[in-house]
């Protein structure tokens, strides 16, 4: 008579930060899509998708699931339309707290922004950069704004740019005064992709 088969060894559970598919995350206070994608090594438009989000607005206990690692988002699949004009350019939607760079017609990269607050409203409009510097020192409406080495800086609006931040981790949530604050790769990479000229729509 044949032994018997010896039984399966059970299943373990997906455990957080694994990036396994099924992997379920349950949003705490503070948490930001950007963070959370942080936690997981995924971009945090993986998520979108993944759990049918429209946005980028989430709430304390939401379960979200976490797509497995190396989920990529191929360029152009959220349904943005480009802004009107031709070449490379960026789109901010404010409503959002997004940041999209299109070349042509097609969605190349998104990023998740923080804008100004309702006291310090970020314009709207359609504007072109007109300066450009690697660092530089901020200094603005009141004594204590005074920022030094603010790196990757595009100006394309009197005072108003689209920069790099370190002083805050917070993207995904109106934060500035009037700028387009993104995390700092974001904001090297927007800067090699970009040049003077590259035309800056913003709208609510």
């Amino acid at each position: 008579m044949p032994a018997p088969a010896p039984a399966p060894a059970p299943e373990t559970p997906p455990q957080p930060g694994a990036g396994s598919s099924g992997t379920v995350h349950v949003v705490q206070t503070g948490e930001t899509l950007f963070l959370i994608g942080l936690k997981y090594n995924l971009p945090w438009t993986t998520i979108l998708p993944a759990n049918g989000i429209n946005g980028q607005y989430i709430y304390v206990g939401q379960q979200l699931t976490i797509p497995p690692a190396g989920t990529v988002i191929q360029p152009g699949t959220p349904g943005k339309t480009p802004p009107g004009g031709s070449g490379r350019r960026f789109l901010v939607d404010i409503s959002e707290q997004t940041l999209y760079a299109f070349e042509g017609d097609t969605l190349v990269r998104s990023m998740l922004v923080s804008t100004g607050t309702a006291q310090y409203p970020t314009v709207l409009g359609t504007y072109y950069i007109q300066t450009r510097l690697v660092s530089t020192r901020m200094r603005g409406c009141c004594p204590q704004y005074d920022l030094q080495n603010v790196p990757y800086t595009q100006y394309f609006y009197q005072g108003y740019g689209i920069h790099g931040t370190y002083w805050h981790n917070n993207f995904g949530t109106p934060m500035s005064h009037g700028c387009v604050n993104l995390t700092i790769p974001d904001s090297e990479w927007a800067f090699n992709w970009a040049t003077y000229g590259t035309q800056v729509t913003i709208i609510q």
